[in-house]
């Protein structure tokens, strides 16, 4: 009789409520009460399911309740998981079921490392990733010509040297191809460019330009330009480069959000078009005219977490202090970026010891360092979360020791500072990035490329011994975040995945130090739950939870367990709920 009573109470605690509801209700014209009472039971107080998903093996990435069947959802967050009876709690008579086939689910997959709109915008590009030749690289660019007007600019992006023996292109190559067509082409880590002798001539850079600070111009014997520009010195070029106009950058995003959605991916962190040496006033466009106007107008349809260049870290503590860092469910504020180094493949990433094949180059910092510690020191102060681009040995541990620095200048606090690449350490290292809490956000799929060519470029010892230490970092306790670079590397967060878990190159058949290789769940954990809380993401995605937004993602085959080997296909991807994608 109890039960029956409280539910009696309860109905009649409802009823109590209507003239209240009607006094404070809109026109009756307005009021939807079929919705009212489809969203809360009268008798139980209980919230009412739009959809109930069941028949899946769902991996929650929730430590208190690892594997659910069954997900009932109402207004794009999650009411419950568990077995179909325990969702069905939910149920109401408005409650669509939605039969999942038995496939595994996981989150939705957060990448924690884009350039989103310009990787969105480069989609159309001239797209050199598998040129494997000198032969194949110029037969490329001629085509590209012959569909272009004369003067208009040939642009493309993803070349690697490394492909065709190291030799780096020079103009030469094409100059006989692109008589009357600028033309500029970003390598794969974006640290390096090349422009053909048109291209050159239009940035004013000739025999007698001088290198500019942080940045190099390479010459040939004779004292000419080869074309090859690295660092700051690419921006010479970039000052006369048309700038893809605003529509070419909003049409960019909505590209990327479809083509983020066939992966799975429902979440990014996106660090912009900032170089060292390009004008952060970029970045801030992008934010203002292109996810804000998409926010305002719902064309978003992958969350973004949104950071800005370092030296405007002023600018944006305003703006927080304004506005806050959430402006929707869709769009944040997550703080700024800094560049240290370079890249191992463009020779400017750091190291304590020169490169094996280059004994008088150490790399170098693209940046002054003590104003880098300074305005680490200043942003931290302000309350930001601050992410900084480390590559080799010396700037891992020089941003290390500035954490030291800062925690012990400005005090504790939930910083969640994060080191972004951290592809190569020192002896040690593995263990004082886990004792400085600072997160390591990595990049998988960057080994399969530097494979090829790291051991000429440290020397075996160096490269087998400090490279892409995955599992000595999760082994001494540090946070991994796993995403992508895209479009240095292709936004598919199963390849990164699996790029973890194997270590193994196209056409090797070994795994590059496999000592290092994770598993597969620590791989999924990377791109989930720990990919959401190195972004402050982790109230709201990163697993699926009572409260938590409902993305997730159906594949094809259990993930887990799994050697990697072969990987699952992405059948369909849900955000808030919805389905936005269906292969």
């Amino acid at each position: 009789m109890g039960r029956k009573q409280d539910r009696l109470c309860l109905g009649l605690r409802f009823l109590a409520l209507i003239p209240v509801l009607i006094v404070l209700a809109p026109a009756p014209s307005t009021l939807n009460w079929a919705s009212l009472y489809s969203l809360l039971d009268p008798l139980t107080g209980a919230t009412r399911a739009e959809a109930i998903f069941t028949n899946a093996v769902i991996w929650t990435g929730n430590s208190s309740l690892p594997w659910a069947n069954s997900m009932a959802v109402s207004e794009g967050r999650i009411l419950g998981l568990g077995s179909l009876s325990e969702a069905q709690r939910y149920s109401g008579p408005r409650t669509r079921y939605v039969d999942l086939g038995g496939k595994f689910v996981t989150p939705g997959f957060i990448d924690s490392h884009v350039h989103f709109i310009s990787s969105g915008v480069k989609m159309k590009y001239l797209n050199m990733r598998d040129v494997q030749s000198r032969a194949e690289f110029v037969r490329k660019v001629e085509l590209a010509v012959e569909g272009t007007k004369k003067g208009v600019w040939i642009v493309g992006d993803n070349w690697n040297h490394y492909n065709w023996g190291g030799v780096l292109p020079d103009v030469s190559w094409i100059d006989s191809v692109t008589p009357h067509n600028p033309v500029w082409m970003l390598r794969m880590d974006g640290h390096m460019g090349f422009a053909n002798s048109l291209a050159l001539a239009e940035a004013g850079i000739d025999s007698q330009t001088a290198d500019p600070e942080g940045g190099l111009i390479m010459k040939n014997r004779e004292g000419g330009p080869t074309g090859v520009l690295s660092e700051n010195a690419m921006a010479l070029v970039v000052a006369v480069l048309p700038e893809p106009s605003q529509e070419d950058r909003r049409d960019g995003l909505i590209r990327a959000c479809t083509h983020a959605l066939t992966q799975g991916i429902t979440s990014v962190v996106d660090f912009g078009a900032y170089i060292p040496g390009f004008p952060p006033e970029h970045s801030w466009a992008d934010v203002d005219d292109v996810f804000i106007w998409a926010d305002s107008l719902s064309k978003l349809s992958v969350r973004i977490s949104a950071f800005l260049p370092l030296q405007t870290w002023r600018r944006l503590a305003a703006r927080v202090a304004e506005k806050g860092r959430v402006i929707s469910q869709w769009l944040r504020i997550g703080g700024v970026k800094a560049f240290a180094d370079g890249s191992l493949g463009s020779s400017s990433a750091l190291f304590h010891e020169p490169y094996a094949d280059d004994p008088s180059n150490h790399g170098g910092f693209v940046v002054d360092p003590d104003w880098l510690r300074n305005e680490i020191i200043g942003a931290d102060r302000a309350g930001l979360q601050i992410a900084v681009h480390v590559i080799g040995d010396a700037a891992v541990d020089y941003l290390l020791t500035v954490v030291e620095d800062m925690n012990a200048t400005n005090g504790p606090r939930d910083r969640r500072f994060r080191l972004e690449h951290v592809q190569h350490l020192s002896s040690g290292g593995p263990a004082r990035v886990s004792k400085s809490g600072v997160i390591a956000s990595v990049q998988p799929m960057h080994l399969l490329d530097d494979a090829v060519y790291i051991v000429k470029r440290l020397g075996e010892e160096r490269a087998k011994g400090g490279s892409y230490l995955f599992n000595s970092l999760l082994s001494n306790g540090s946070r991994l975040a796993l995403g992508s670079d895209w479009n240095v590397a292709p936004l598919d967060a199963l390849a990164g995945m699996q790029a973890a878990v194997r270590r193994t190159p196209l056409g090797w058949t070994l795994p590059f130090v496999d000592s290092e290789i994770i598993p597969m769940e620590a791989a999924l954990r990377g791109y989930t739950v720990d990919a959401a809380y190195a972004a402050f993401m982790d109230e709201d995605v990163g697993s699926l939870a009572p409260g938590k937004l409902a993305d997730f993602v159906v594949l094809s085959d259990s993930l887990l367990p799994s050697s990697g080997e072969t990987m699952p296909k992405v059948e369909a991807t849900y955000v808030g709920g919805l389905r936005v994608y269906k292969s």
